[in-house]
C-alpha cells in the first residue's frame, strides 16, 4: 500500500510540474481571424545559476589543491592558472572566495661565479619602509578570478609579468615555479606546487635541495605563517636572495631571509658570532640566537639527503660553495677585510680548495671531509657482544662472558691489551656490565646501587677503574668473562637484562675521543624461568629522526632506549647527585628519572613553561627549557603506534618523586600513579592534575617493598582515554594528522 502511495505522489508531483512549466509561457491573446496567438507575455525573472557538481568548499575538512596549467603570453604577459580543488573523495569543491587564494609565482636562475642558483619571486612588498624588499602572494581578488562550479577555476595574474616593479627580467626558457595557498578555509593538504618553461616542455633547470620528509622526521609538519604554507618547495620561492626583513636590514646579515642563510642561521642559533633573529609580524620579534641543534651541526646529510629522488640537487651541500651559504654557519667571517685564508674573497675561488675535486692537502679540505664525523666513522669498527650467562640465580653470583669485535672484518679485541680499552687517564677508556631486573618494570631493589640502579659490583671489564677487569675465556679467543661481586638477592623475580655499555678510546688526529657504541641487551630467566623480553615503547628510529645519534652521559650510553630503562626507571630519582656543586645550583629537592616522566617532561618543557632541572652525572646541574621542535601532541613522533594508550595501573609501577629516608628500599617513598605520572608531565595545570585526581590518580601514593603501588584510589584512564573510547588519546592528540605517522 505505501508503494502505490508513493507512486500516486511521484505521479501527482510530475501532473503539478508540467502545470507549472505550461504557466511559464505568455498567456494567449483572443483569437484572431488567422488562427494566431497574441504576443507573448512578459519574461521571467531571472531563475538560479545552473546545477552545480561537487561540493561546498566550506564543507570539508580537507582541502586538495592540483595546479594543471599555466599558459603565459608571449612575452611576459599576464600569467593564466588551472587549477582543481577536491576533498579526499575527489569531489570538485566550489565555492572558494576570491579573497581566500593567493598566488606565488617565481622565475629559477642558475648560479653564476660560484654563486648559488635563485629563486625569485615577480610579486613583491615593501618592508619597514623599504620598497619592494620581500617577495609576496598575489591575492585571486586582484586579477580575474572565475569559479566553474565544478571544483575548477581559473585565475589571470593582475598584470604581465614584465610589469611587476620588482621582479626578475623575464626569460620564457627558464625554469618557473607556482604555488598556492587557501586561506580562511580547512586546511590544505599541499601547496600545489607547479614546475613549468614558459616557453614548453619540461624544466631542465631544477633547484631542488631539501624534501618535506626530511624536515617533517623532526617537525612533524611545516604549516607556517598562520598555516597555509607547508611545503618547502613553496617557502623558497619567497625566501630567496631578493628577499630581506627590512627590519633587521641594518644588522650584520643584513637582515636575510634567503632560505640557504635563513635555514643554516636558525639551526645553528645558539653557535653563531652575531645570533640571528627576525621581526615578523605586528613587530613580533622571532629570536633563534639560543637554538641548539638536537645533533652534530655537521650532519649535513640529515637534511640534505643525496639518496631521495625528490631531490635531484641534494648534493649542492658539497658541491656549491660560496660566501652566502658557508658564512651562514661561518659568520665569524669578514670577507671584505680578508678574515679568510689567503685573503680570498670570490666566490668563483672556493671550490679550489672546498670542491668535490679538490686534491689540495689531500682532499681534507672538501667541504664533505671537513664536515665528516670522525667518532662516528670509527664506532663502525665496534660492536659490542653478550656471549653466555651463567648462574643467574637468586643467592649466586652471575658471571657473564663477552666479546668486542669488528664487525668490518670479523677481528676481536683483546680488551686487556688493546689500546683502545686501556687509555684510561680521563676515563677515555670505559666497558660496562650491567644486570637489572625485572623486565616488567625495572626495581633493582638491594642491587647495591641506589637509587634503584643495575647491580654493576664487579662487572667493570677493563683494569682502568681499580680491579682486574676481566678474565679470558678458555677456548674462546676473544671471549673475556666477568663475574658479580655481590648475589643476586632475593628480590630479584622474574626477567633479568644484562647489558653492555661503554665506550673506546682512540686517538682522532692526535686527540683522544670517546668512541660511542651502540649499547646491547639480552634477557635471562631468573631461577631457571622462561625469558620475557622487555615491552617496546618507542623505536630508536624515532629518537635519531632528531638526534641522529642518541649518545649521553659522556658517550657511555648510546642509541639502545632498552639499556636505558634500566637505570631511568620507576624507583629512580637523583637523589643521589643532589650534592654541591648542583645542589647549589638546583637545591637538594629529588626529581624523579623515572623515563616515561623524564622524557616528556624535557621534551614539553618549553610548551609548558615548566622546567625540568635534574643533577647529572658529576652532581653538575641540567635544566631542560626549551621548544621541541615537532609538536608535543603526536605521540607516534617517539612511540610505536598503539603504544601511548593508558596503561593498566596494576601492572605498571608508579613514579618515585622522593626516595624517602632510606633510597635502597622503596617502602618510604612517595609516589605518583603511573597513568597520572605520564600525563603530568605535560598537563601541568591544576585543573589537569584536579582531572587525574577525581579519576583514581594519585599524587602522593606509597610503595609495597615490591615496589607495587599503594594508593587510595584506582586509575580509571582507560575508560575514557583508552583506544576506541570516547577520549581516546590518538584522537584528542590528533595523531592521525601528521603525514609520517
Amino acid at each position: 500500500m505505501a508503494s502505490n502511495r508513493n507512486s500516486f505522489v511521484r505521479i501527482a508531483a510530475l501532473l503539478m510540474l508540467g502545470v507549472s512549466l505550461a504557466a511559464c509561457t505568455g498567456d494567449k491573446g483572443p483569437k484572431g481571424n488567422d488562427g494566431d496567438t497574441g504576443p507573448a507575455g512578459p519574461s521571467g525573472p531571472s531563475g538560479p545559476a545552473g546545477p552545480t557538481n561537487g561540493v561546498p568548499i566550506d564543507s570539508v575538512d580537507l582541502i586538495n589543491i592540483e595546479v594543471s596549467s599555466v599558459a603565459v603570453p608571449a612575452g611576459g604577459g599576464a600569467p593564466t592558472v588551472q587549477l582543481t580543488l577536491t576533498n579526499d573523495l575527489t569531489q570538485g569543491l566550489f565555492g572558494l572566495p576570491a579573497g581566500d587564494i593567493r598566488f606565488v609565482l617565481s622565475q629559477l636562475s642558475p648560479g653564476t661565479g660560484g654563486g648559488s642558483s635563485e629563486w625569485q619571486s615577480y610579486v613583491t612588498r615593501d618592508s619597514a619602509g623599504i620598497p619592494n624588499a620581500q617577495a609576496n602572494t598575489e591575492t585571486a581578488t586582484a586579477g580575474t578570478w572565475v569559479d566553474n562550479n565544478d571544483g575548477t577555476y581559473t585565475y589571470t595574474f593582475a598584470q604581465a609579468l614584465t610589469d611587476y616593479p620588482a621582479g626578475p627580467a623575464f626569460d620564457e626558457t627558464k625554469s618557473h615555479r607556482l604555488g598556492v595557498e587557501i586561506r580562511g578555509q580547512a586546511p590544505i593538504s599541499s601547496n600545489g606546487i607547479y614546475n613549468f618553461v614558459p616557453a614548453g616542455g619540461a624544466p631542465i633547470f631544477e633547484r631542488r635541495i631539501v624534501d618535506n620528509d626530511t624536515c617533517f622526521a623532526c617537525h612533524d609538519i611545516i604549516n607556517f605563517h598562520g598555516g597555509p604554507r607547508t611545503d618547502i618547495d613553496y617557502c623558497v620561492t619567497c625566501h630567496n636572495p631578493s628577499s630581506i626583513d627590512g627590519d633587521t636590514a641594518a644588522e650584520t646579515w643584513g637582515g636575510t631571509v634567503d632560505m640557504k642563510q635563513m635555514i643554516h642561521k636558525i639551526h645553528f642559533g645558539v653557535n653563531l658570532t652575531e645570533g640571528y633573529f627576525i621581526i615578523g609580524h605586528g613587530g613580533s620579534v622571532h629570536d633563534y640566537s639560543n637554538v641548539h641543534f638536537p645533533q652534530d651541526v655537521r650532519n649535513c646529510t640529515t637534511c640534505h639527503d643525496e639518496s631521495d629522488a625528490n631531490t635531484p640537487q641534494a648534493s649542492n651541500w658539497r658541491e656549491v660553495q660560496n660566501k652566502a651559504t658557508c658564512g651562514s654557519c661561518h659568520d665569524h667571517i669578514d670577507w671584505d677585510a680578508g678574515d679568510h685564508v689567503g685573503g680570498i674573497n670570490d666566490d668563483s675561488a672556493c671550490s679550489t680548495c672546498h670542491g668535490p675535486s679538490s686534491d689540495i692537502d689531500g682532499g681534507s679540505l672538501r667541504v664533505e671531509v671537513v664536515h665528516q664525523l670522525d667518532a662516528q666513522i670509527v664506532s663502525q669498527r665496534f660492536q659490542y657482544n653478550i656471549e653466555n650467562v651463567f648462574d643467574m640465580d637468586v643467592g649466586s653470583m652471575p658471571t657473564v662472558e663477552f666479546s668486542v669485535t669488528n664487525p668490518q672484518d670479523g677481528s676481536f679485541y683483546d680488551i686487556l691489551n688493546d689500546v683502545e680499552f686501556t687509555t684510561c687517564a680521563g676515563g677515555a677508556s670505559r666497558l660496562q656490565i650491567g644486570i637489572a631486573w625485572n623486565t616488567a618494570d625495572y626495581t633493582n631493589t638491594n642491587s647495591g646501587a641506589s637509587p634503584a640502579q643495575p647491580l654493576s659490583s664487579g662487572l667493570n671489564a677493563l683494569a682502568c677503574f681499580g680491579n682486574p677487569g676481566a678474565t679470558p675465556v678458555a677456548g674462546s679467543p676473544g671471549w673475556f668473562s666477568v663475574t658479580a661481586g655481590i648475589p643476586l638477592p632475593a628480590d630479584a623475580v622474574g626477567t633479568a637484562a644484562v647489558t653492555i655499555d661503554g665506550h673506546p678510546a682512540v686517538d682522532i688526529d692526535g686527540v683522544i675521543n670517546r668512541i660511542p657504541v651502540t649499547n646491547v641487551v639480552e634477557y635471562f630467566g631468573i631461577d631457571g624461568g622462561a625469558a620475557s623480553d622487555r615491552r617496546e615503547i618507542v623505536d630508536i628510529a624515532n629518537c635519531d629522526n632528531c638526534h641522529k645519534e642518541l649518545s649521553l652521559h659522556g658517550n657511555n650510553r648510546t642509541d639502545e632506549p632498552q639499556v636505558c630503562v634500566t637505570c631511568h626507571n620507576p624507583n629512580a630519582t637523583d637523589s643521589n647527585r643532589r650534592n654541591p656543586p648542583c645542589s647549589d645550583t638546583l637545591g637538594t629537592d629529588e626529581v624523579s628519572i623515572d623515563l616515561k616522566f623524564m622524557i616528556h617532561a624535557i621534551h614539553a618543557s618549553g610548551e609548558t613553561g615548566v622546567p625540568y632541572d635534574v643533577c647529572g652525572y658529576g652532581n653538575s646541574p641540567h635544566t631542560f627549557d626549551f621548544h621541541y621542535p615537532g609538536h608535543v601532541n603526536n605521540c607516534e613522533g617517539c612511540h610505536n603506534s598503539g603504544t601511548y594508550f593508558p596503561v593498566d595501573p596494576s601492572a605498571v609501577l608508579g613514579t618515585t618523586v622522593d626516595n624517602g629516608a632510606d633510597p635502597a628500599t622503596p617502602i618510604d617513598d612517595v609516589v605518583v600513579s603511573p597513568n597520572a605520572s605520564v600525563c603530568s608531565a605535560c598537563h601541568t595545570t591544576d585543573l589537569a592534575r584536579q582531572h587525574m585526581m577525581q579519576n583514581g590518580g594519585d599524587f602522593n601514593a606509597t610503595k609495597a617493598a615490591d615496589s607495587t603501588l599503594i594508593s587510595s584510589g584506582v586509575e580509571t584512564c582507560e575508560l575514557c582515554h583508552g583506544a576506541g573510547r570516547t577520549a581516546d588519546v590518538e584522537a584528542v592528540h590528533h595523531v592521525r594528522d601528521f603525514p609520517l605517522n
